[in-house]
């Protein structure tokens, strides 16, 4: 037997979607406007005159326009991928929940929403503070948005552990986000999520190194503590 985890809903929030635009716009002085391009102004170069050296200059009525704009030109195709997500998310859920509660054996899902949106942008945000994520409105490989869903997910709960195990560290400390960041593909890329999911889950840049060391160790199954030690090891190792 194993614990299952909450149920998924999935809901189109044109709000949430301005919300996440600002985010990403704040988030350039974390990193010097990496997100800010691959999320936004690579898709939408034409949005690129309401920024000035990657800070926001223009009318947040714009943003808000432009974004309802959109979704009322996309309504149909949202409404129709968000149902196919859905039903290709209630396939494997289960085996989903088998393979968290192997890594995290009785723990309890942290209490959140547990909400997909969709969104317009480039990237794909989560939200731990109340347990919402977005996912591509119009995804090119269908087979992408399970690994999404359950990236997410894995932050959700492993973010959970991870702050209980390591109090030394808080949910937006770069520390933490590397270690997770690095768990989740080390993880999603085992043979027995592979068999689920199909497809690997793709890394940062800066994690690559880290993440193939890893992996050539060839092993099939992790401890979550053990694996956590590990990467924190490498992550101290970085940027310095």
């Amino acid at each position: 037997d194993f614990m299952p985890g909450p149920k998924v809903r999935f809901q189109i929030d044109e709000k949430k979607d301005i919300k996440t635009f600002f985010c990403f716009s704040d988030d350039t002085e974390y990193d010097g406007g990496r997100s800010l391009n691959w999320a936004i102004l690579k898709k939408y170069p034409e949005l690129k005159e309401q920024f000035k050296d990657n800070v926001f200059v223009g009318e947040k009525k714009y943003i808000e326009e432009f974004v309802l704009n959109l979704y009322q030109n996309e309504e149909k195709v949202m409404n129709e991928n968000l149902e196919l997500y859905e039903k290709k998310w209630r396939k494997i859920e289960k085996e989903f929940y088998r393979l968290t509660d192997a890594l995290f054996p009785l723990r309890k899902w942290p209490v959140g929403k547990y909400i997909s949106y969709p969104t317009i942008w480039g990237m794909y945000p989560r939200f731990l503070d109340d347990k919402t994520f977005q996912v591509p409105f119009n995804a090119k490989e269908e087979k992408s948005v399970n690994i999404i869903i359950a990236h997410e997910m894995l932050h959700f709960v492993f973010y959970d552990y991870f702050l209980e195990k390591y109090p030394e560290y808080d949910e937006h400390s770069m520390v933490a986000w590397h270690t997770s960041e690095i768990f989740n593909v080390i993880i999603q890329n085992l043979p027995e999520w592979i068999k689920v999911f199909e497809i690997p889950s793709g890394a940062y840049p800066e994690h690559e190194k880290i993440i193939t060391e890893i992996q050539n160790e060839k092993r099939e199954v992790w401890a979550v503590d053990e694996l956590t030690e590990r990467i924190l090891v490498e992550v101290k190792k970085m940027d310095k």
